[in-house]
């Protein structure tokens, strides 16, 4: 039997919700494996955005702010401490923000296998705009160079959370989100002078369709993890976890 994952498009939802609702489709693949019963056709995908938050990752400071912990809100920026990989990480409108849910047990019990797919995944979805991208090892994400200024610009962020071979967390893509909100923090803790951060439709200077991004990731996810991605509608889902 193929394995099938669940998408569900979440569309522009508070970050405690999106969480709420991983929290609860991990638990419900773990019940199964629990009871050794199949998981699957019990994966999700869910692509969202959110409004403007920052996510402390395990690895994350304050120290790594420039403008104090109270003050955020005064500036527009919620704050979210999760069980993720990694440092800071921005997330709000224009940023398409991936949360695939799987029991790596139905494709392979590889954390870096599974890092690396995910990434696949952003640089093949990039190739559609004839933009090069790569995963950065050292630095996690989906990076890109500029040949002008000789920076390297972080485009996608990538930070996980594995427990009993369950994932949850995964991806943020910067489409058209934003940049004013990054000058309040280091992102993902890296703050080399040959380092930034940008956007889709920054690179290409003009205006990106978020929908149609989407739907290419879509297609790359079912290639490059080699399942069946099956719509759920979005609506029922939210008002299951409100």
């Amino acid at each position: 039997m193929k394995v099938r994952t669940k998408y569900i498009d979440l569309k522009l939802i508070p970050h405690h919700l999106a969480l709420n609702f991983q929290i609860e489709q991990r638990e419900n693949i773990a019940l199964l494996k629990k009871e050794n019963l199949d998981t699957s056709q019990s994966n999700v995908l869910v692509l969202c955005e959110h409004n403007p938050i920052l996510t402390f990752g395990s690895s994350a400071k304050e120290s790594e702010l420039f403008i104090a912990k109270d003050k955020l809100k005064s500036v527009g920026l919620d704050i979210s401490y999760i069980r993720r990989g990694g440092a800071i990480t921005f997330h709000g409108p224009g940023q398409i923000v991936g949360y695939p849910i799987l029991d790596l047990e139905n494709f392979k019990t590889d954390i870096r296998w599974y890092t690396e797919t995910m990434a696949k995944v952003i640089i093949d979805t990039l190739k559609n705009y004839d933009v090069e991208g790569y995963y950065d090892k050292e630095f996690p994400g989906v990076w890109i160079n500029d040949k002008l200024s000789g920076k390297k610009k972080k485009i996608c962020a990538v930070g996980v959370h594995l427990s009993r071979w369950i994932t949850n967390h995964g991806f943020a893509f910067n489409i058209s989100n934003d940049m004013k909100y990054y000058q309040y923090f280091i992102p993902c803790a890296i703050n080399e002078p040959d380092r930034a951060v940008t956007t889709l439709s920054k690179e290409l200077g003009r205006e990106i369709n978020i929908d149609e991004v989407k739907n290419i990731i879509l297609q790359n996810f079912e290639h490059h993890f080699l399942t069946e991605l099956v719509r759920q509608g979005s609506i029922e889902v939210v008002l299951s976890i409100i």
